[in-house]
C-alpha cells in the first residue's frame, strides 16, 4: 500500500497515461457521464441548453449551416447534432460512448431527425470523410497529447471537403490560472460519481507551468479492485492554438473567446477557431 501511494502522490511526466476513454465506456460512468450532459444546473460534461443554442446560431451565422454537410466529434447524446440538423445541415455524429450513442439515436428517431451517427474512437477507428464543416467542441482536443492532436488534427483534415472548415474550443489561460495543486482524500468522492459501489477517492491535481498543462489523478479504491483516471488539460494561448492548427495544415479565420462570438483577450478562459483546410 506505501509503494502505491507514494507513486499516486509522486507528479507524473505530462501525459504519461491516457485514460480519456475509461470515462465514457465504464458502465458506471458512462451513464453518468449521460446524466451530466443532461444535467441542466451545471456544465460539468455538456453546455446548458441555452448556451449551446446561442452557440449554434453565432456558428451558424459565421458559416452558414444550411445544406451544409456536417460532422460533429465527440457528439455525446446528439446536443449540437440536433441543433446542427436544424439549421439545415446533413449531419453525422461520431462519439466513442454507446450509451450516449443510444440515447442520441432515440431521441433522433423520437423527432424524427435523419441523423446518422457512428461509434468510433476518433483517434484509431476509420472516421468518415466528405465533409464541408468538421466540429470538435468543449476543449476535447486539450485532453490529448501533443503528438495525439498532430494525428488527430491531421484526420479531421482528411474529411473535409477541399475548402472545408473546422470549429473547435480550447481551454484558454484564464482557466489555467484559476487552477491549483490539491490533495483529496474523500469516502465517495464527487458524491459517488465514480462507483455505484462502496469506495474511498483520492484526487491529486498537478499543475505544469511550463507547458501551460494541468492535471486531476484520481484513484478510485474500492472493496476488490482500484484503478486510477488521468484528466489532462492543455491550455492555450491564442498563438499557440494557431501554431498547432497551422502545422496541421489549417488557416485561422476566425478566433474568439467562445463560440458565442466573445471578444478574445490573452487570459480568456476558452478560445474558439474557426479554420479553413489549406490545401498542401
Amino acid at each position: 500500500m506505501y509503494d502505491l501511494l507514494k507513486k499516486f502522490a509522486q507528479r507524473p511526466e505530462p501525459f504519461c497515461s491516457y485514460t480519456a476513454v475509461e470515462l465514457w465506456t465504464r458502465p458506471h460512468l458512462a451513464r453518468q457521464m449521460l446524466s451530466f450532459h443532461l444535467d441542466q444546473a451545471s456544465d460539468r460534461a455538456s453546455r446548458r441548453f441555452e448556451t449551446i443554442d446561442r452557440m449554434v446560431n453565432w456558428i451558424d451565422s459565421q458559416v452558414n449551416l444550411a445544406e451544409k454537410s456536417v460532422c460533429d466529434l465527440g457528439c455525446g447524446p446528439g446536443l449540437y447534432t440536433q441543433r446542427f440538423f436544424g439549421k439545415g445541415a446533413s449531419v453525422t455524429g461520431v462519439d466513442v460512448s454507446a450509451h450516449s450513442l443510444q440515447y442520441a439515436k432515440s431521441d433522433a428517431v423520437r423527432q424524427n431527425l435523419s441523423i446518422r451517427y457512428i461509434s468510433a474512437n476518433y483517434l484509431t477507428d476509420d472516421l468518415p470523410s466528405g465533409f464541408d464543416l468538421v466540429t470538435l467542441i468543449y476543449t476535447d482536443l486539450c485532453v490529448l497529447s501533443p503528438e495525439q492532436r498532430a494525428t488527430f488534427l491531421s484526420r479531421m483534415r482528411k474529411m473535409l471537403n477541399p475548402g472545408g472548415q473546422i470549429v473547435i474550443d480550447v481551454a484558454g489561460m484564464g482557466l489555467f490560472n484559476k487552477k491549483q495543486e490539491l490533495t483529496l482524500i474523500e469516502n465517495q468522492l464527487m458524491n459517488g460519481f465514480w462507483s455505484e459501489d462502496e469506495y474511498v477517492g483520492i484526487q491529486c491535481s498537478f499543475l505544469y507551468p511550463h507547458i501551460n498543462l494541468s492535471l486531476d489523478r484520481y484513484m478510485i479504491v474500492e472493496p476488490n479492485e482500484s484503478w486510477e483516471i488521468f484528466n489532462w488539460l492543455q491550455h492555450f494561448t491564442p498563438k499557440s492554438i494557431e501554431h498547432e492548427l497551422s502545422r496541421a495544415g489549417f488557416a485561422v479565420d476566425q478566433m474568439t473567446a467562445g463560440l458565442s462570438g466573445e471578444s478574445l483577450v490573452e487570459e480568456s478562459d476558452y478560445i474558439a477557431v474557426i479554420a479553413s483546410r489549406e490545401s498542401k
